[in-house]
């Protein structure tokens, strides 16, 4: 399917899986059809919402420095929940230099195999933030993508790779998810771009759920994304997150990536932004906020997620 067919709708599926009910993302289910460049409200989209703080939980858990050896009760309230609870860590790591945390989970529930990065949660994080002089993607190119986070995915790079090859082999009808909030949803995308070019036959299996992201490249290297994964990543935004706005379109011609599900207020109605392949922020989604009437209340709020003791941990060095 090409990313212009995809635009032209996005739909979203309930799957039963051992008498539950899981909310996911997919290709060819109609029980819910979310159209881009249409409003909804909340109680219309409530599958959706289970997705959105499903994958808020693991990123903040990331964010929250979960520990390998500790489990799921080394993050607090972030972990305290039926979404993470059934969930086997693989594999978690804070790295100084490059900077960078994050987690991998594998949950037999839901067939999933999870790729969670962490955002902004140490001082020396935003030293990585601020590093938004682009660089090439691909070598020889012209593509540019935030430095900062491309040192930090690439210092970890070959770790995640070898641990999701043999994952992927081991389960092999597994989906395998890329999330994380903030400076980690933008991780995530890359790491899944990075994946999904270099382990064979994972690409059909990724699907990318970033929230509060800021941008990632240049326009050049969001089509390039939008032609790879533009079809299979969701870019959640709050009302009016100021880190999405940045960094600012005029800085090396940043631009974001497909596809933005917009939500509009504290109840949770969303708007479905219109998708292209080209560099294209739709005018009627989070960009219709004026960037001084954006508040940093919103990148802490996804449907009141990350939950209250998450601020606790800010700051480490």
């Amino acid at each position: 399917m090409s990313l212009q067919q995809f635009g032209a709708i996005l739909k979203v599926s309930l799957m039963v899986v051992y008498g539950t009910v899981m909310a996911a993302v997919v290709h060819g289910y109609t029980d819910i059809e979310l159209i881009p460049g249409k409003h909804y409200r909340a109680q219309d989209v409530q599958p959706l919402h289970a997705v959105i703080r499903k994958y808020m939980r693991y990123s903040t858990a990331a964010t929250s420095f979960v520990d390998l050896h500790k489990g799921w009760a080394s993050c607090g309230l972030a972990c305290i929940s039926p979404d993470v609870q059934d969930v086997v860590l693989n594999l978690t790591w804070h790295v100084d230099v490059p900077l960078s945390d994050g987690l991998i989970a594998v949950h037999p529930r839901d067939k999933e195999i999870v790729v969670a990065w962490a955002g902004t949660h140490r001082y020396r994080a935003l030293i990585t933030d601020m590093s938004v002089v682009t660089l090439p993607y691909i070598p020889g190119t012209t593509m540019g993508v935030h430095g900062g986070f491309l040192e930090s995915v690439r210092g970890m790079e070959d770790k995640v790779r070898m641990h999701l090859r043999k994952l992927a082999q081991d389960y092999p009808d597994y989906t395998v998810v890329f999330t994380g909030h903030s400076k980690g949803g933008a991780e995530a995308a890359l790491n899944a771009l990075d994946v999904a070019r270099s382990i064979d036959g994972i690409k059909p299996r990724i699907r990318v759920w970033t929230f509060g992201e800021p941008r990632l490249g240049d326009s050049e290297f969001s089509e390039f994304y939008n032609r790879q994964l533009g079809s299979v990543t969701y870019r959640v935004t709050s009302m009016a997150d100021p880190v999405v706005a940045m960094p600012p379109m005029f800085l090396f011609n940043y631009c974001h990536h497909n596809l933005e599900i917009w939500l509009k207020n504290d109840q949770g109605d969303i708007y479905v932004a219109h998708n292209r392949t080209e560099c294209f922020e739709d005018p009627s989604a989070s960009s219709s906020i004026d960037f001084y009437d954006r508040s940093v209340m919103w990148h802490k709020n996804y449907l009141g997620l990350p939950p209250p003791d998450h601020a606790a941990a800010l700051f480490s060095w």
